[in-house]
């Protein structure tokens, strides 16, 4: 069976192999395309569209994070309530806000700085530098490892 017999049987793989194609000859390493609105032709993406995607990306992960109902560690349960046993005393089961991070990060000079912050937010943001943590202070001493 030819080849134009066979695309035109199956439309879709005919398409698939012409953008394989042209992924091919345009870069070996571009991951990614989009269409030309100008030409519709499939390209490489520029840095400003990469740009763009990746700020579209974090902006969905963070709106799923905030609108996401939190979940109990250890069962699973959407948005776990307080429990009165019949003793009096309450229990609940944490969520993944409650959890505490421990974060390291090198400062200009550096030296390193060791903080503690509750939550997953709260530790991306000190790693980041966009948020400083609480004033908390272990008493450690500074340890070095050699062999």
């Amino acid at each position: 069976m030819s080849l134009k017999k066979f695309a035109s049987r199956r439309p879709g793989l005919a398409v698939a192999i012409a953008a394989a194609a042209l992924m091919a000859a345009t870069s070996a390493h571009a991951s990614k395309v989009v269409k030309d609105a100008q030409t519709g032709q499939l390209r490489a993406p520029n840095a400003e569209e990469i740009a763009a995607e990746q700020a579209a990306a974090a902006a969905k992960s963070a709106m799923s994070r905030t609108v996401a109902q939190p979940r109990g560690l250890l069962t699973g349960k959407v948005n776990p309530q307080p429990v009165t046993h019949a003793n009096g005393m309450v229990s609940m089961e944490l969520d993944e806000s409650t959890l505490q991070y421990s974060t390291v990060t090198r400062n200009a000079d550096g030296t390193l700085s060791f903080d503690c912050v509750t939550g997953k937010d709260a530790a991306d943001a000190v790693v980041k530098g966009t948020k400083k943590a609480h004033a908390h202070v272990h008493a450690a001493k500074e340890q070095t490892y050699e062999k």
